[in-house]
């Protein structure tokens, strides 16, 4: 974890002089969109790939400053929650919506059905085969009934399915295929395990507003089978509230127009939009090499890892300059959109170090390696300000 490198105390200070000065700044970024939509972040939690988080408490502190709503990162998944049959561990998820109340924040649960955290004794029997699929449909119930339940009225939204649909490039006729993800969920159950998934949640919270959580939405294809989803969901009366726009970026990727697509298309079909997962990597796009081997890894990690020391002001006034357009965009479209969300509290604990590739250092959100407000956060408040 790249934040190790900067010693806890020289954090703290830094910190301590962010929440003392900001008065002096002006808006904080929930208020300075208080009129469009919430603002939020993730619960970093107790660990970062597989490390103790040394920075919680001062994260704890910089989102009851910044931020008005708030997703787990790892403990609501269900890896985190049923780690076994009927074994449930809520400590830290208590913990998080515990510290969500006291400071008025919004919580979004993340995430109840998914193909990528969901533990294998879900799928397999007592003789360790493939499990029936009424035990299955079952197993699921129980799980969100559960988990839901235990939080019913204190957890305003729920991912509740997430990354389901996927896409193959079809290079006779250059477009995109959408289609559902393969996945155990989908073998075993059939593509209805979607909306026993969403009428069980909301038996278990009929107040909650239930989403669909998803990325490279920007993907045309992708973007109007999930829109179509949610309509065949909704024409058979399921509960679908909102669909969730993961937007993991780069610096000239996705174009706005794609972005744009999103949400215009997303008004149409009147499906009010999240942005759930938001940050701007200023590093080149190595996702083509996430099935590199570790000596691939090391070996990449000098061509696609360019900034160890530091990311030079005229990336990250290029990176300003891009969260500016895409907030510009949002703006445009508020009466639509509830709710943009960033994928991190500031660099030191992003998800992009370690993904697709470990040990790179990477400058994605607002807030930096040492709790400076970096010019991406300046142009964001300056826009919202001029408006």
């Amino acid at each position: 974890m790249k934040a190790s490198r900067i010693p806890v105390l020289f954090h703290s200070f830094s910190l301590l002089c962010f929440l003392w000065l900001k008065p002096c700044f002006g808006l904080s970024l929930k208020e300075a969109f208080s009129e469009h939509f919430l603002v939020g972040t993730i619960w970093h939690g107790y660990s970062v790939d597989g490390e103790k988080n040394k920075f919680l408490a001062q994260e704890k502190a910089l989102t009851a400053t910044e931020f008005n709503v708030i997703t787990p990162e790892n403990c609501m998944k269900p890896s985190f929650t049923q780690p076994k049959e009927g074994i449930f561990t809520f400590a830290e998820g208590d913990d998080l919506v515990a510290f969500a109340q006291e400071h008025s924040i919004a919580v979004v649960g993340h995430t109840l059905v998914w193909k990528n955290d969901a533990p294998q004794w879900f799928f397999k029997d007592a003789a360790g085969g493939e499990v029936s699929r009424e035990v299955l449909i079952e197993r699921m119930k129980e799980h969100i009934r559960t988990v839901v339940g235990r939080y019913r009225g204190r957890i305003a939204y729920w991912d509740v399915v997430n990354e389901a649909i996927d896409t193959n490039w079809i290079q006779q006729e250059q477009r995109f295929d959408a289609f559902y993800k393969p996945c155990p969920w989908l073998d075993i159950i059939g593509p209805e395990y979607i909306e026993i998934a969403y009428r069980t949640a909301h038996e278990a919270d009929p107040d909650a507003k239930l989403l669909y959580n998803d990325y490279n939405l920007d993907q045309p294809a992708k973007l109007d089978f999930a829109l179509d989803m949610i309509a065949g969901l909704r024409k058979r009366g399921v509960p679908i509230h909102g669909l969730g726009y993961q937007g993991h970026f780069f610096l000239d990727e996705p174009t706005l127009p794609l972005i744009e697509r999103v949400l215009e298309n997303s008004r149409k079909a009147g499906v009010p939009l999240h942005i759930t997962e938001l940050d701007v990597s200023v590093l080149p796009n190595a996702w083509k090499h996430r099935g590199a081997s570790v000596e691939d890894k090391f070996e990449l990690a000098a061509e696609f890892n360019p900034y160890v020391e530091g990311a030079p002001e005229p990336v990250l006034l290029e990176q300003a300059n891009r969260y500016e357009d895409l907030f510009n965009l949002f703006v445009q479209y508020a009466d639509n959109m509830e709710r943009v969300s960033f994928w991190g509290v500031w660099d030191g604990n992003s998800w992009r170090d370690y993904r697709p590739m470990l040990g790179r250092t990477d400058y994605p959100l607002l807030i930096g390696r040492e709790f400076e407000r970096k010019p991406a956060y300046h142009a964001v408040i300056k826009m919202a300000e001029a408006r």
